[in-house]
């Protein structure tokens, strides 16, 4: 069939054979970047009319020392960094169609932790290719080539937070090699890893290029051998480049302009120690002689010439393999609908919150737990006229335990899964409002769910006036004020570091505590403290709860050995802490208002934050 994908297992070969389809050479020209810097009026130049070719079937590296741009050159040829940047770039014949077929790994690998290979990778092959291009059969056939190319099967029901180093970088390799990039951008690549792991992961990423694509990487210090394993180095300096070439030529380079390579010494980091000038300033003769033609690299492979016979390339897995499997890729291959994506990360985050104890079993466990202490500790406040300035306070108890405890966790979760989410975006799996949805989808039945949980009890355990009418209204008060705790916490989260945030978090607690008739009562506020306070959210929530208790209900009973109950009718409570004319349906428009103002920031900053450059 010629618009979809097949694949065959084949039990005793020890091959993978696959066909990347279009390849990109991606060419640069007279390239500047420059930036504001504070306090400056002049912008700094960090790239200055650089130039160069990373060719298809070539393995790139980007190196140079600290500063020298290599990170910001890695960010413009992504995208990332488009604002100050000055010059050509060209992807092939098609920008717009490269950007579809390219693909960015960071350096640090983030997944969600409580799925295992197996399930990422499936999950991902849901994401990227509809299933009118590819049945489920034909993706799990696909899945398990690009496992078995990468020596990830064996790991394959393992969950992600217990792969090593090397097996969590090639998993986030083989999550991109889903939908067959043609172009893959990888930053410090081998960064945290040991000698033989980096091998192993320049060998996977040379294996990938021999197969088509263009592998482009940048890399600090590389070893002797893993310097010569790539075809083609990129070398800048104070925003200049000083070499493109091959490895190999590097010391003949050098020598030519008088700076001899000792024997035995790592091509690599002489290279470096010249850049930095550790010989003396060679960098202005450097990047004259790098112009010369007889330094470049010539391309002498073999990629033209097997697309033009319309072959397919053969890469050698591992020799402990059981099996191998040989796919064959066309060029049609197409992405499922938004909306398709959009059930597809819903399911994930609803298994994430399931296998999450932290999220769900320790979270209700506390709730029901505190729940109990609250009730036991204040008693029959409820029915209790001499208890009623307690009963109020229990108000208060109930809308600051759920604040707290729905905010602060979002707080903490959300920077990491930022991180997940920046790179999934940016590599074409979903859109960031199809995940932002999703994730309010999932989130807001837990915190629904929970609330009610914990006012039940507390609503029972401290003998409320018991009616259906004044039950759900306490209920809903307390599931809206929980879901604008968690909206206020994710706007933070996308703002600020965890820390920061958690300060942040509690002062903004703080300042809605004072301003919400708890501390001090409304009619004790000067008039522009009372303006201010329209802007505390637990204002409308501790006004609807109050309204809820004791609006229209009879007079509490005093206890036969109270003398003089002074609260004794709920209107004499009312009018003593200023809530007597309170509109619950206004309020809690006003709580569902709060939450979309916070939700919407949130989606801004969030999508702020997932398009800033790493």
């Amino acid at each position: 069939m010629a618009d979809k994908m097949s694949l065959e297992l084949q039990e005793n070969g020890k091959m993978l054979k696959s066909n990347v389809g279009q390849n990109f050479d991606i060419e640069f020209q007279d390239l500047f970047y420059r930036v504001k810097v504070q306090r400056q009026k002049e912008k700094k130049t960090v790239l200055k009319g650089i130039s160069g070719t990373f060719r298809a079937g070539e393995l790139t590296a980007i190196m140079g020392p600290s500063g020298a741009g290599k990170s910001t050159l890695l960010n413009i040829l992504t995208g990332f960094g488009d604002e100050g940047v000055e010059g050509s770039i060209k992807f092939g014949s098609n920008n717009s169609k490269m950007r579809k077929k390219s693909c960015y790994i960071t350096q640090s690998d983030h997944f969600y932790n409580f799925f295992t290979v197996e399930e990422s990778m499936m999950l991902a092959a849901s994401l990227k290719i509809s299933s009118k291009s590819m049945n489920i059969r034909d993706r799990k056939l696909l899945i398990e080539s690009i496992l078995a190319s990468l020596t990830l099967r064996t790991v394959k029901s393992t969950r992600c937070d217990r792969l090593s180093g090397g097996q969590k970088k090639r998993l986030s390799i083989a999550l991109e090699l889903i939908h067959n990039p043609a172009v893959l951008f990888l930053d410090e690549p081998t960064t945290g890893l040991d000698s033989s792991t980096t091998t192993d992961t320049m060998q996977l990423l040379q294996n990938l290029a021999n197969e088509g694509r263009s592998i482009i990487c940048t890399i600090h210090q590389p070893s002797t051998h893993v310097y010569e394993m790539f075809n083609q180095v990129y070398v800048l300096s104070q925003g200049y480049c000083i070499y493109q070439g091959s490895p190999h030529k590097t010391v003949n380079f050098l020598a030519a302009v008088g700076l001899h390579c000792p024997p035995y010494h790592n091509p690599a980091d002489f290279l470096l120690e010249c850049v930095n000038g550790d010989y003396g300033d060679y960098n202005d003769i450097l990047r004259e002689e790098s112009k010369k033609p007889e330094w470049h690299y010539k391309n002498n492979n073999s990629i033209r010439a097997l697309e033009a016979n319309n072959e397919v390339q053969v890469i050698k897995m591992s020799e402990n393999s059981d099996a191998s499997v040989t796919f064959t890729a066309s060029k049609h291959i197409y992405p499922p609908p938004e909306w398709m994506r959009l059930w597809m990360l819903v399911g994930r985050c609803h298994v994430q919150i399931l296998r999450d104890w932290t999220v769900t079993h320790l979270k209700l466990l506390l709730h029901v737990a505190c729940a109990l202490l609250v009730g036991c500790m204040f008693g029959d406040s409820g029915s209790n006229a001499n208890k009623q300035l307690s009963n109020f306070s229990l108000l208060m108890v109930v809308c600051q335990y759920l604040w707290f405890t729905t905010a602060m966790p979002a707080i903490v979760r959300i920077p990491a899964e930022i991180m997940i989410v920046k790179r999934e975006t940016f590599n074409n799996w979903y859109k960031l409002r199809t995940f932002y949805l999703a994730h309010f989808i999932t989130s807001a039945p837990v915190h629904i769910l929970f609330s009610a949980i914990y006012s039940i009890i507390i609503y029972l355990l401290t003998d409320q006036y018991m009616e259906i009418d004044r039950i759900v209204k306490f209920i809903l008060t307390t599931m809206v004020i929980s879901l604008c705790a968690e909206g206020m916490g994710v706007l933070v989260a996308t703002v600020l570091s965890p820390v920061n945030g958690v300060f942040l978090i509690s002062i903004i607690t703080c300042f809605a505590l004072i301003y919400s008739g708890f501390i001090i009562y409304f009619n004790h506020m000067t008039a522009p403290m009372r303006i201010i306070s329209y802007l505390s959210p637990l204002r409308y929530g501790m006004e609807n709860l109050t309204s809820t208790i004791y609006h229209n209900r009879p007079d509490v009973q005093c206890p036969s050995n109270v003398i003089y109950c002074h609260f004794k009718s709920a209107k004499t409570l009312v009018k003593f802490v200023n809530m007597e004319s309170v509109n619950y349906g206004l309020n809690l428009l006003i709580l569902l208002l709060n939450l979309a103002v916070y939700k919407s920031i949130a989606y801004i900053t969030l999508k702020r934050k997932v398009n800033q450059a790493n």
